[in-house]
C-alpha cells in the first residue's frame, strides 16, 4: 500500500492552521487573564485582550498602535483613564489612588478562562477573519476584530488616544 502523504493536502493545511491558531490562543488568552487579574478586575474583557497582543510574536497589532505612539502601558493607562471617566459620567467619583491600587500578583489562571462577553465576541470575530483570509490568527486579526463593536471600551479608548479609526489600517492588521 502507498503511505497517505498530507502536506500539501488541504487537510494538512488545515491542520496547520488550527495548530497555529492553538497556539496563539493558548498563549494570548491566559495572558488577556493575566492582565486582567493585575487591573483588579477578575475576567478579562476585550480590552485585556487588546493589550495582551503585545506579547504575540507576530507584531502586526503592535506595530499598527506603536505608528499611534501606543505601547501597552499606554494602552492600560488609557484604559484606567477610560474606565474612570465612565464612572464619572454616571456621578461616581474616583480620586486618583483608587484605579491605581497594587492588585494581588497574577499567578497563572486558575483553569477554563472564564471572561467577558467582548473578549468572547472579539476572539470568534478573530478567528473568522482569519479564516476568511485562509490563515493562521494574528494579532492583526484579534485588533480588527476587538474594533468592531461601535461602542465599549476598546473604540472608546481608541478615540481617547487619538486614533480614530483604526479600521482604515486593515490592509497592514490583516497583510
Amino acid at each position: 500500500p502507498t503511505p497517505l502523504r498530507l502536506e500539501g493536502t488541504l487537510v494538512f493545511d488545515h491542520l496547520k492552521r488550527a495548530r497555529a491558531d492553538l497556539a496563539t490562543m493558548n498563549r494570548l488568552l491566559p495572558e488577556a487573564e493575566r492582565i486582567a487579574r493585575q487591573q483588579g478586575e477578575e475576567f478579562p474583557s476585550a480590552e485585556h485582550l487588546v493589550a495582551a497582543e503585545f506579547s504575540l510574536d507576530d507584531g502586526i497589532a503592535a506595530a499598527v498602535l506603536a505608528a499611534h505612539a501606543v505601547d501597552q502601558d499606554r494602552w492600560l493607562d488609557a484604559v484606567r483613564q477610560q474606565h474612570r471617566d465612565a464612572l464619572g459620567s454616571i456621578g461616581i467619583s474616583v480620586d486618583d489612588g483608587a484605579l491605581d491600587w497594587k492588585a494581588p500578583e497574577a499567578g497563572p489562571g486558575t483553569g477554563a478562562l472564564r471572561s467577558q462577553e467582548s473578549l468572547r465576541e472579539a476572539f470568534q470575530r478573530a478567528v473568522s477573519f482569519a479564516k476568511q483570509d485562509d490563515r493562521p490568527v494574528t494579532s492583526g486579526h484579534v485588533l480588527l476584530a476587538a474594533i468592531q463593536p461601535d461602542h465599549g471600551t476598546v473604540p472608546r479608548t481608541l478615540a481617547r488616544l487619538g486614533i480614530d479609526n483604526i479600521a482604515r489600517y486593515e490592509h497592514e492588521l490583516i497583510a
